[in-house]
């Protein structure tokens, strides 16, 4: 439904729902907004199901992907969220991160007033909390980006009756990239089609 992204439908209230696209950058070329407005009225997939489409709002931002290059705290500044790049590479959210961190942040920053000192170094715990945390998990769900955007439609067909197989909870820690590896390593054993595509390179970067 899009190209190097994907497409999503989420209902948010009686009658209404979001439809979006994604698209990455720079590996397509393609507008997100015409993509949008051409899966709108060629309703093609679960679109066709919604019957007449009204649109009420409409919103374009940009998501970061640039992985982990960013800095976050300077002198009398913290980046949280979207300005951090504290994104999941692999579906391009990053709220729950943004909620979680910008706590953190607000305390530090908070203490560091109360200290009189708000130079990058008092600052500095925020962003050793937050690269702890999950410096690992947005690394490995890149390695697993990477690979899906090279995927051809047949091939995302084949992967998706891979990831099918998953119980719900290992879905969504799957996808929210939510995963250690003594996790891995259990998931293996009850998805072996799976580790070989994705895990074994997971593996690999929790290593290096």
């Amino acid at each position: 439904y899009s190209p190097a992204g994907y497409a999503w439908i989420f209902p948010v209230g009686k009658n209404i729902v979001r439809i979006g696209v994604g698209v990455g950058k720079p590996e397509s070329s393609v507008d997100p907004t015409e993509k949008l407005n051409e899966l709108i009225k060629s309703k093609i997939g679960p679109i066709k199901k919604l019957g007449k489409i009204t649109p009420i709002e409409f919103h374009y931002g940009l998501i970061p992907n640039d992985g982990l290059s960013r800095k976050t705290v300077y002198n009398n500044l913290i980046l949280v969220g979207d300005s951090a790049g504290q994104a999941n590479p692999l579906v391009l959210e990053g709220i729950r991160y943004a909620i979680k961190f910008g706590r953190i942040a607000g305390k530090i920053s908070a203490d560091a007033i109360k200290s009189g000192k708000t130079d990058e170094l008092a600052l500095s715990p925020y962003e050793k909390n937050w690269k702890k945390a999950i410096e690992s998990k947005i690394k490995s769900a890149g390695k697993i980006q990477d690979r899906w955007i090279g995927l051809s439609d047949e091939q995302w067909d084949e992967e998706l009756n891979i990831i099918k197989e998953l119980k719900p909870n290992e879905f969504l820690d799957f996808i929210k990239a939510d995963f250690g590896l003594i996790d891995m390593i259990k998931m293996a054993t009850r998805h072996p089609k799976l580790v070989v595509r994705q895990l074994f390179s997971l593996v690999k970067t929790k290593n290096n």
